[in-house]
């Protein structure tokens, strides 16, 4: 099959026949196109039965969008018996065909939620009705499960390890119970199925003849288990992937299977999709500059068919505050003065906790904005709840459901009876000094409390909360908090920096909680808005597979991006292909911002903006005699002598000889 539309490469990939197939696509090299023409090509040209194509992807989305844009090739209905589906929807299938699961038999994410909920309640663990908590314990319940790892040697970071395995131990049993499976089931079920029973495994491999998997650098071991033995003998299997796009390691996905795939699949074809039509070239020049530090990949070159283009944006905001003002300005400048819409605009970020300024901002200059992520704030957390229940009684003392949340944050050992009791007709407090039967220092601690909120609904918010942080305790309940689950305290004090960040904004406390309640009416009400014109923001992990005329790349800094639980090599790795993936949606300007405090404290910008600035071998091939070059200890210098290894430059008449490697690994010069 031959087409005009199709670049070389992208022709070699479709015309592929027999055997295993490897295509490197890099970012917007046209991978989805290449999987829809090979399917045609496969029916049309070389007679293979669509029933015996089995094309799969990751997400629901995407494998509609690869079942439509085969079917629009060509009018013939015979690609609609090709087999499209998530790994799921295909496991499940053959399940249902060879063990009879039906729909019924599936536990939904919301009942799934609910009964680990209860588990936690039973087992008297702290916070258990908060989602951050559930979703917590899930999350790792899914990953050790897709990676075939033994529960009982799990490093939770969400609860003790003994906590852990006993949650997920009964777990198991209530699914056993009620004959039920979930969505990581269907994998490990189909796994066992095909590992156990030789016969379902012949016949699951003569159905699927020709395999094609797209995004394949997401793959998990479960997952690569399975597609490995129905593959075989004949290993007609067709993938498509980017080692250098790989950033799900937190769901078990691993960029090795992709750079193992001929240790595997052994005389595999390699084909690298290296043309992309999405940025400018200044955009991928400086894409490439950054990715090519890390060292477990295939060694390639991304070249842009698009023009030049503007040069890259470098923002230093003074913080994050200064940072979403900066890139609001930006987006309305923009807006007034070039012929865009906001949703050509979207703020891409390493973690959701960045977006509270982002939002502050944008919903005070009135720019219309969705966040694409699960739609909640940090406001949500429980962290944050806390806090606002500290605030809220402060001003209202009616509040029961926030005062029994914080009546024992920090603890003063209030039992869940004496609890009960405040919760009756009357006043809380008053309820729990006169009626609970408390001991005389347990009333104190009550009075002493009440003292603490009437000099909290006197001061601004900030103030406010670093009260709450340091004179009532809290951060102190956070530390034992952490100790008692055995997990880092990071994240969480996090969560505190931010929202007590957020507070400098507001004079009154009011004023705050009246901003916290418009954001999370915000934040719902985009579930009902249809209006498609508003600037995106989302996590990096969450903008895999879109493209936007104008990104911007925030909180580029150490301890940020590379996060600072990223300590190992193959994490710092991850961490470095999560910027390049940010860098890579931008079609038109691409701007990285790298604020200079966080939290009030010093900032420092991340070692990737180093590798970025690096100067290439081609601008330092460009450097001649007479040259005045840029050098960050030397500041502005001429260049007075050069040869193939070295350079002389001049600087307030003290000549220093400088190596190019020293000067390419140090970031040593810079062409003015």
């Amino acid at each position: 099959m031959n087409c005009e539309s199709l670049n070389e490469n992208q022709n070699i990939a479709v015309n592929h026949f027999n055997g295993p197939c490897m295509v490197i696509a890099g970012p917007g090299s046209g991978k989805t196109r290449v999987i829809s023409y090979r399917i045609n090509n496969l029916v049309q040209n070389l007679r293979v039965r669509p029933e015996n194509i089995l094309a799969i992807s990751f997400t629901k989305a995407s494998s509609i969008e690869m079942k439509e844009r085969s079917i629009k090739l060509y009018s013939n209905s015979l690609i609609n018996r090709v087999n499209f589906g998530t790994f799921h929807s295909v496991f499940f299938r053959i399940l249902r065909g060879f063990k009879n699961y039906q729909l019924d038999n599936l536990l939904d994410e919301n009942k799934k939620m609910y009964t680990i909920k209860n588990i936690l309640k039973s087992m008297d663990v702290e916070n258990y009705q908060e989602e951050d908590i559930i979703k917590g314990v899930i999350n790792e319940i899914s990953f050790l499960k897709n990676e075939l790892l033994d529960p009982r040697n799990f490093d939770s970071s969400v609860l003790s390890n003994d906590e852990f395995f006993k949650v997920y131990s009964m777990y198991e049993n209530y699914k056993s119970d009620m004959k039920k499976i979930d969505f990581d089931d269907m994998l490990i079920h189909t796994y066992n199925l095909l590992k156990e029973d030789e016969d379902i495994l012949d016949l699951v491999r003569r159905k699927y003849k020709y395999i094609l998997v797209d995004e394949f650098q997401d793959i998990n071991k479960v997952q690569f288990e399975v597609i490995k033995m129905i593959s075989k003998p004949y290993n007609n299997i067709f993938v498509v992937g980017d080692e250098d796009q790989s950033i799900y390691g937190f769901r078990g996905a691993r960029p090795d299977f992709l750079l193992e795939f001929k240790k595997y699949f052994e005389g595999s074809k390699y084909i690298v999709l290296d043309l992309n039509y999405r940025s400018t070239d200044m955009i991928i020049k400086t894409s490439n500059k950054l990715i090519k530090n890390n060292d477990n990949r295939y060694h390639k070159v991304i070249k842009s068919v698009k023009g030049k283009g503007d040069g890259i944006l470098f923002l230093s905001p003074e913080d994050s505050e200064d940072e979403a003002r900066k890139i609001g300005s930006l987006i309305i400048e923009n807006i007034n003065n070039n012929n865009v819409s906001y949703s050509d605009f979207s703020v891409i970020y390493r973690t959701n906790i960045q977006s509270r300024a982002i939002v502050d901002v944008l919903m005070d200059m009135n720019i219309p904005f969705i966040i694409r992520d699960t739609v909640v704030s940090i406001y949500d957390h429980w962290i944050s709840k806390d806090i606002i229940s500290y605030l809220s009684v402060a001003l209202y003392r009616s509040l029961k459901e926030e005062l029994s949340r914080i009546i024992n944050k920090p603890f003063r050992y209030i039992s869940k009876e004496s609890i009960k009791i405040a919760m009756a007709d009357g006043e809380f407090l008053d309820n729990i000094k006169t009626k609970a039967s408390l001991n005389k220092w347990q009333i104190k601690t009550i009075e002493d409390l009440e003292l603490d909120l009437n000099y909290i609904s006197k001061i601004s918010p900030k103030d406010a909360i670093s009260y709450i942080r340091t004179s009532l305790e809290y951060d102190r309940y956070l530390m034992e908090y952490c100790q008692k689950r055995k997990i880092k305290t990071t994240g969480l004090f996090e969560i505190l920096n931010e929202i007590e960040g957020g507070a400098s904004n507001y004079k009154t406390i009011d004023e705050y909680l009246e901003h916290i309640s418009r954001v999370k009416e915000e934040i719902l009400n985009q579930k009902k808005d249809d209006d498609k014109n508003k600037v995106v923001l989302t996590t990096i992990h969450s903008s895999k597979g879109l493209e936007f005329k104008n990104i911007f790349v925030i909180g580029v800094i150490e301890g940020v991006i590379p996060h600072e639980k990223s300590i190992e090599k193959v994490e710092v790795e991850e961490e470095r292909r999560l910027l390049y993936v940010a860098m890579t949606r931008a079609m038109d300007k691409l701007h990285i911002s790298s604020p200079q405090y966080k939290y009030g404290k010093k900032a420092f910008i991340s070692r990737f903006m180093e590798e970025i600035n690096e100067p290439s071998d081609e601008e330092l091939d460009s450097i001649k005699k007479g040259d005045i070059i840029n050098h960050k200890k030397f500041k502005k210098g001429r260049v007075i002598n050069k040869s193939d290894n070295m350079i002389e430059i001049e600087f307030n008449n003290d000549i220093k000889i400088l190596n190019y490697r020293v000067c390419l690994r140090n970031k040593l010069i810079e062409k003015v």
